[in-house]
């Protein structure tokens, strides 16, 4: 069988499924635009019948993250200027800190560990992926410093990234914790969030978090460093002590009160300032 040619990506059909087959095969032939995507993973999403303001453990919320939607997702991230340009910055950045344990949360197709691998040869990375699929395992198969591992094992990572991963969780912060956790003293923490309702799979019970996380973070014991620079919505964190997740926990209590207040607060300002400032 030829290979299946998806936007210039190239799949061998010995790694698909045939229901992954036949989705890819349906795509459109052209890249689309990252709005088409979100509108595709809505359209999964709502055809399997989900609910993101009902309790995730009641619904078949493995089905959809199971999807082949997720592995059109990748390709396209693959692909994306804007995303492969958000990979180089964090990529700059960790080299920049001469760190060599990096581990990446949630990077199952394997874009972000791949440009660590090109701008820090030296550096051993783990990609913390439970469910990896075959296609993005075949494209590692050559980066030998790159290992797929399904949890944190025993952490000690100088620095751990989670990219597009707390919006999904109804527990964002207890996940947070998890991944300072596993950071060795001294390391970083890198957090790229989108706590906004661009796709449904976003909670919005987590969008409290969208102008309050740095505090919730300071909080559990983390120092804020900034941001990325060249991707400033990825939020740099040092772990500088022991974590408290309890003082976390109060302080996420209050962004649930003021946190959709501040949204809204932003959201004017922004309006405001479009205005404003309009060519």
């Amino acid at each position: 069988m030829n290979t299946l040619n998806i936007w210039g990506f190239k799949v061998a059909p010995a790694l698909l499924s045939q229901t992954e087959h036949d989705y890819l095969a349906s795509l459109p032939n052209e890249l689309p635009t990252v709005e088409w995507v979100w509108a595709e993973m809505n359209r999964v999403w709502q055809l399997q019948g989900l609910d993101n303001k009902s309790r995730l453990a009641e619904q078949s919320i493995g089905n959809y993250y199971g999807h082949p939607v997720w592995l059109m997702n990748g390709i396209f991230t693959a692909l994306d200027p804007v995303s492969a340009t958000h990979r180089s910055a964090i990529a700059a950045y960790l080299k920049d800190t001469q760190f060599k344990s990096i581990a990446d949360y949630g990077g199952g197709f394997g874009e972000l560990a791949l440009a660590i691998a090109k701008t820090i040869p030296s550096a051993e990375i783990s990609i913390i992926e439970p469910y990896p699929s075959k296609v993005g395992l075949q494209r590692l198969e050559a980066a030998k410093q790159i290992s797929v591992v399904p949890d944190f094992n025993d952490g000690g990572y100088e620095a751990l990234i989670a990219q597009d991963v707390l919006e999904h969780v109804e527990d964002p912060i207890g996940l947070a914790f998890q991944i300072a956790n596993a950071t060795r003293k001294g390391g970083r923490v890198i957090f790229a969030n989108c706590f906004c309702p661009v796709i449904q799979c976003h909670l919005p019970a987590t969008f409290h978090l969208r102008h309050t996380f740095v505090w919730v973070m300071k909080a559990l014991g983390l120092r804020y460093l900034g941001s990325v620079p060249g991707a400033s919505h990825a939020l740099v964190f040092e772990r500088v002590g022991e974590l408290t997740l309890a003082k976390a926990r109060r302080v996420e209590f209050g962004s649930r009160l003021l946190g959709p207040v501040f949204n809204r607060v932003r959201a004017v300002l922004g309006r405001i300032k479009r205005m404003v400032f309009k060519p």
